[in-house]
């Protein structure tokens, strides 16, 4: 069983390409592939301004019924250890030289802090101005080693969709 955490912009790139419905058949039909959800995820699609339109649909609307279909009751949220996690990843995020105020940083930080306490075996982002750049990718490695965290894999939307489908 692959245990998997989708970054926000997956659930951008998925109703992008109008691929929702296949997409939760697909993963609802499929035995070995578990999609959790993350309380800061669904904050960050129920950001989205209400009036955006994509084909005539109300993007925040489809993004969230996505959400809610992909997840169903498997969501994770925030707590003290996932902060504590998230802020080691930017303290050394910073000394290795990343540049990203930890604002600009702290949603990335915590979903990935969530998949490696939770033991989840794949991160599915795109985001390689910030979750995936290379400072980012070395502060996980370096932070987990040190936690004793196993360190989730990270692949792009692309990779997923071919490994899955």
């Amino acid at each position: 069983m692959k245990r998997v955490i989708l970054d926000t912009n997956i659930y951008g790139r998925i109703v992008e390409i109008r691929q929702e419905e296949e997409i939760t058949e697909i993963i609802g039909k499929k035995k070995y592939i578990l999609i959790y959800g993350y309380d800061i995820v669904r904050k960050e699609l129920r950001d989205v301004p209400s009036k955006r339109t994509i084909e005539n649909k109300r993007l925040r609307l489809a993004l969230l019924a996505l959400y809610d279909r992909l997840v169903k009751s498997h969501i994770y949220f925030t707590t003290e250890p996932i902060r504590q996690l998230a802020s080691d990843y930017h303290k050394a995020y910073k000394q290795l030289g990343g540049k990203e105020s930890e604002k600009e940083m702290l949603n990335d930080f915590l979903i990935v802090a969530c998949a490696s306490i939770h033991e989840l075996d794949i991160v599915v982002s795109d985001d390689t101005n910030t979750m995936l750049s290379k400072e980012a990718l070395k502060s996980y490695k370096i932070v987990n080693t040190l936690r004793k965290y196993k360190l989730p894999d990270f692949i792009g939307f692309e990779k997923f969709r071919r490994s899955f489908f």
